[in-house]
């Protein structure tokens, strides 16, 4: 299948012959240690979402655990000051939403049936 693919467009890099299986082994040990980053960064900066997401869980006997471990987590970051570019984005960001870009009326005008 590759050859036919390979054959009808040029690809911008090349692909290996015979991919084998430690070239396989690497890109998943690459993948899992770029999600393993991307979750680390994340619940680093962006423990509210953490947080909300706890507190959104369906009652039962180990969400109460969950809810207070992400609010312990949550004010440790917020004390640490890790979650204050994520405010100030979110701040920014609900400030260019809120403008008015084009002349428009105050109130949404109801669509005509």
């Amino acid at each position: 299948m590759f050859e036919r693919v390979r054959d009808s467009y040029e690809f911008p890099t090349d692909l290996a012959e015979d991919a084998g299986d430690e070239s396989g082994t690497a890109a998943l040990r690459w993948t899992a240690s770029v999600v393993a980053l991307t979750a680390a960064l994340l619940a680093l900066f962006n423990a509210q979402s953490i947080r909300g997401w706890a507190e959104e869980l369906p009652p039962g006997p180990g969400t109460i655990r969950v809810v207070a471990v992400a609010e312990a987590w949550d004010d440790t970051t917020r004390a640490l000051g890790l979650g204050a570019g994520h405010a100030r984005m979110r701040k920014a960001w609900k400030r260019v939403e809120s403008a008015r870009w084009t002349p428009q009326p105050a109130v949404v005008e109801e669509a005509r049936r």
